[in-house]
């Protein structure tokens, strides 16, 4: 067959967007993670409405524990080395404090004003990751760096519109949201370190378990165990933020073997930041204002410098 200019370049004009559209497992896992979150985050957020902190925490994770059991048995034969105490053990501290603020901070300030303050996360992950693990922040990524956390103060700060004289008022939620930002950081850092020496299934279970047996002493602590008995009115809910509770962990284990933190991050808040609104609009009746959609452009922005 003879070559055919004409013929090629209309080959390479069809295949170039499948090119793009082919992406790497670890960045599918790592899209899945941040849609799972995403919906978690949604179901929560619910919950959070009808019950206290601690048993919200106790409901969404203590019943993932027979699903993380019956992954462990399909993946095969668990492994764990003594290397993976500190890590492991360090996460579940952060992921105990991470837990019960994220709640805290639904019931102090609107969704859509306390959930995008997750975008500081990759802020965080940079930072810990140039630090602890030696990783090089770009120039580009330190203007994204900056596009992020301009547009999370923005979106925290309840600007004065009409009444000039009344001072700038920082949401209490928005400041507890951005300490979950920080301890999560810190947990998925402990998370990838923690996977180089045990298999995520029982990783995993160490997370989800130790969560639920820490709320369910605090809850036992201050007498208000038998409060659990209230999620079965809600059990349509708490099945669906278990399971994409579930298989938003299970993706985020998975992506961080060939991931950088950064990146997952990045799409996690970034998918989580710009939905915060559609659903506290859609679901809250929260206004959708300037301030908010000023403070989403630059949330978007900083993310596609860091993942671009």
């Amino acid at each position: 067959m003879y070559p055919n200019p004409r013929r090629d370049r209309v080959r390479r004009l069809i295949s170039c967007p499948l090119a793009v559209t082919s992406i790497s497992p670890g960045l599918a896992f790592a899209l899945a993670a941040a849609l799972g979150w995403a919906l978690f985050d949604l179901a929560r957020r619910f919950l959070s409405a009808r019950f206290s902190a601690w048993t919200t925490v106790v409901g969404v994770t203590l019943p993932s524990l027979p699903l993380i059991l019956v992954w462990g048995w399909r993946a095969g034969p668990w492994w764990v080395e003594p290397h993976y105490l500190a890590p492991g053990l360090g996460s579940l501290v952060l992921n105990l404090a991470a837990n019960f603020a994220y709640v805290r901070a639904y019931q102090l300030s609107p969704i859509s004003l306390t959930l995008p303050m997750l975008s500081l996360t990759p802020v965080f992950s940079a930072l810990l990751g140039a630090t602890v693990l030696g990783e090089p922040v770009s120039v580009r990524a330190a203007i994204g760096i900056a596009c992020v956390v301009a547009g999370a103060i923005l979106l925290a700060a309840g600007l004065p519109s009409r009444q000039r004289q009344r001072p700038i008022k920082i949401e209490a939620g928005s400041l507890v949201m951005a300490l979950v930002a920080l301890l999560w950081s810190g947990a998925v850092l402990l998370d990838k370190l923690a996977l180089r020496h045990a298999a995520a299934p029982l990783h995993a279970l160490v997370l989800n378990g130790g969560v639920a047996v820490g709320g369910m002493i605090a809850l036992s602590i201050s007498g208000r165990l038998a409060e659990l008995r209230a999620l079965r009115r809600s059990g349509t809910l708490l099945a669906f933020s278990v399971v994409t509770g579930f298989a938003a962990l299970a993706a985020q284990l998975a992506a961080l073997g060939s991931i950088p933190i950064g990146i997952l991050e990045t799409l996690k808040r970034g998918v989580g930041g710009v939905l915060a609104v559609t659903w506290g609009r859609t679901f809250f009746a929260e206004p959708v204002t300037p301030n908010k959609v000023g403070a989403l452009v630059l949330l978007t922005a900083g993310v596609a410098l860091i993942l671009l």
